[in-house]
């Protein structure tokens, strides 16, 4: 099955592979995200949730103003959806100082992004369909570089 196959648009014409990289860059991510969050739905959280929850998998927990420098969005809006996924029972909040709240999964909200992982590593293998081992590190570490361009230049 061609990569593609899937992150199409049903008799949406392929694009030309000699095309604008940034436009290439934008069809795939608009593709790839749109496919993202229809497996999201199923455990009821946007990506942008999905992605603040999955900064857990490697720090108990984080300040606000830290999950909102690595999400690269505004306090205000990481403090809205922090307050959207602690409704919901998915993360918690505990005040360190009186200027520091450090945020936390929940055991429900490490279990839900368990279970969103799981789709959502299936989709990313969908994307990589035909691509070799070798390929697939060439791809990765290609595009690290290429979200770290701004910083080495």
């Amino acid at each position: 099955m061609p990569m593609s196959d899937g992150l199409t648009p049903p008799g949406g014409p392929l694009p030309e592979p000699e095309a604008n990289l940034g436009y290439l860059f934008r069809l795939a991510f608009q593709q790839f995200r749109g496919a993202l969050e229809k497996e999201l739905e199923a455990f009821a959280l946007s990506s942008q949730e999905y992605g603040l929850l999955s900064l857990f998998e490697t720090r108990p927990e984080l300040s606000t103003s830290e999950l909102a420098r690595v999400l690269q969005v505004t306090r205000q809006t990481m403090h809205t959806a922090v307050l959207g996924l602690e409704r919901a029972g998915l993360v918690s909040r505990r005040s360190m100082n009186s200027r520091v709240v450090l945020v936390g999964p929940t055991e429900r909200g490490r279990e839900r992004l368990d279970a969103a992982t799981e789709r959502v590593r299936a989709l990313e293998h969908k994307a990589l369909a035909g691509l070799s081992g070798d390929e697939e590190r060439v791809i990765r570490k290609w595009l690290a570089a290429v979200a770290t361009l701004e910083r080495t230049a």
